[in-house]
């Protein structure tokens, strides 16, 4: 099964909180999709090549499950995702953000997805930060 990365948006968010963990794909300044070749470095840049640093051009791209770590054991929040039931119906999954330090809940809207329920809980948790 292959795992799901973040979108754009959380992986920029990951990096506005200091996520720095070896990963296997990158974002692009512009939102391009890059994989990572055998020596660590992403296939592409896209950034001029007068620039010494373009590492700092790239955005991170964990897959969900490593992002969903990332924010418990570094962060101390953590995203359960749940499916809501009614009259033994299945619904709709959503997330539940938990602050460790105290205990503060809070949920996302619903999602047909896990994937997407999970990605939401994580962004939330960043926000909140």
């Amino acid at each position: 099964m292959k795992q799901k990365s973040v979108t754009l948006e959380t992986a920029k968010w990951l990096r506005k909180r200091r996520f720095n963990e070896p990963v296997v794909a990158h974002y692009d300044v512009n939102g391009k999709w890059c994989e990572t070749t055998p020596d660590g470095e992403p296939e592409c840049w896209n950034s001029p090549s007068h620039d010494a640093s373009p590492r700092r051009k790239v955005y991170a791209a964990p897959d969900l499950a490593t992002a969903q770590q990332w924010v418990r054991e570094k962060k101390h929040f953590d995203v359960l995702v749940d499916r809501e039931y009614f009259c033994g119906k299945v619904g709709k999954y959503y997330a539940k953000v938990i602050r460790l330090r105290d205990g503060v809940m809070s949920e996302t809207g619903k999602y047909r997805a896990y994937e997407r329920a999970l990605e939401a809980g994580i962004l939330k948790a960043l926000r909140s930060m």
